[in-house]
């Protein structure tokens, strides 16, 4: 289980930045596009203000989640491997 947790905490960070880096381009483009006047016949270019809105929730929450993913996937604390050392018998290797 822990295994898991980590790759679908990596898998969900790395989603989260590369659905952000995509939405930043699409904005990016689209202004470029209507600033070159690609799609008017006459040839007049249109001169827009492009405000960087911030990303959605769904980028920000996956980051997170992926995040808490990632650090439940390494081993419990100190307490736990000590508990594990007493339960087993002493002739164990």
């Amino acid at each position: 289980m822990n295994q898991i947790n980590k790759i679908l905490g990596v898998v969900l960070m790395v989603a989260s930045v590369f659905i952000s880096t995509l939405e930043r381009m699409s904005i990016r483009l689209s202004t470029a596009l209507i600033e070159a006047g690609s799609g008017s016949e006459q040839g007049l270019q249109e001169v827009t203000r492009t405000v960087d809105v911030p990303t959605g929730l769904l980028v920000y929450f996956m980051f997170f989640v992926g995040f808490v993913l990632l650090v439940a996937g390494f081993p419990g604390t100190y307490k736990n491997k000590n508990k594990r050392q007493q339960e087993r018998p002493e002739n164990y290797k």
